[in-house]
């Protein structure tokens, strides 16, 4: 299945022929998305005929639309990463079609958790706070890319407040001020940054990090542990691990779900999916 739309990547009908053309063993049907109740209409292929493995090209919200129209654990998906933002096929080790297509060559697959988030899936990562007010200003303005990432991010740190959120797991409640907030089912963002370093998508439980870094120094600080995979030594970050968990959210902090801007509300409830979807993916480079 492809995402045409999905992100900017040059000669992309090209690569999909040469997919096309070195995958083997299997009958294959390209299916391109229009835009318009595409989740809907995958829903009614999916229960005309059976599928053992989907090729999805896209992005996250390509891959996401999938995994919610699959019923059936018996139907694998192996991430394609096309779109602008790539944080699930990231978690998994993916980093271009070539991984892509050696892993589908390698035959390594597994069933692996989602997030139920008010109802809503979430594959690897959402937060609330500074990220996802950044996805925001993205989304408004004009400029992309890494540079234009870091530039907003720096401005934006100094500019942004704690925002108040009560973290209620089933083992402890307690209200924290935190800049960011991020529910982790995953590891990574799209750019590589890994932000929970003790998150996997199949262990069966998620990670909550809440992170107040207030000067420079501490912005370093967190930029370093970015690098390093650890934030053991920094305190103004906090992480719980649970499988369930009710935020309240009363400052209506930005709120983001896969990447994806959603409505900011005052109280969220998030659920673990054990072994709900099965994924390819790439072992040594999963965290």
């Amino acid at each position: 299945m492809l995402n045409p739309f999905s992100g900017d990547l040059p000669d992309k009908d090209v690569i999909v022929q040469a997919i096309l053309d070195q995958v083997t063993g299997y009958t294959l049907t390209l299916w391109k998305t229009t835009g318009e109740n595409d989740g809907e209409k995958i829903k009614a292929a999916l229960k005309e005929e059976h599928y053992e493995l989907i090729l999805v090209g896209g992005g996250d919200g390509t891959i996401k639309m999938v995994a919610q129209a699959i019923e059936s654990k018996e139907c694998c998906l192996l991430p394609i990463p096309f779109g602008s933002a790539n944080g699930l096929a990231t978690c998994l080790g993916i980093e271009s079609w070539e991984d892509s297509l050696r892993i589908l060559d390698q035959g390594k697959s597994k069933p692996m958790d989602l997030l139920d988030v008010n109802g809503q899936v979430c594959l690897h990562l959402c937060d609330l706070g500074f990220n996802a007010d950044l996805i925001r200003k993205f989304e408004d303005g004009d400029e992309r890319g890494m540079v234009s990432y870091f530039k907003n991010s720096l401005a934006s740190f100094f500019e942004i407040k704690p925002y108040r959120f009560q973290v209620k797991t089933n083992a402890e409640c307690e209200w924290v001020d935190a800049k960011m907030l991020v529910i982790a089912n995953g590891s990574k963002y799209g750019t590589g940054a890994t932000i929970s370093p003790g998150s996997r998508m199949d262990d069966g439980i998620f990670e909550v990090i809440a992170l107040n870094p207030e000067g420079l120094s501490d912005w370093l600080e967190l930029t370093y542990g970015l690098i390093r995979k650890d934030f053991s030594h920094l305190d103004f970050v906090r992480t719980w691990s649970c499988d369930s968990l009710t935020l309240s959210n009363p400052d209506k902090a930005p709120f983001h779900v896969d990447g994806e801007m959603v409505e900011s509300p005052e109280k969220i409830n998030v659920g673990i999916r054990k072994e709900e979807v099965c994924l390819y993916y790439q072992e040594e480079k999963m965290d």
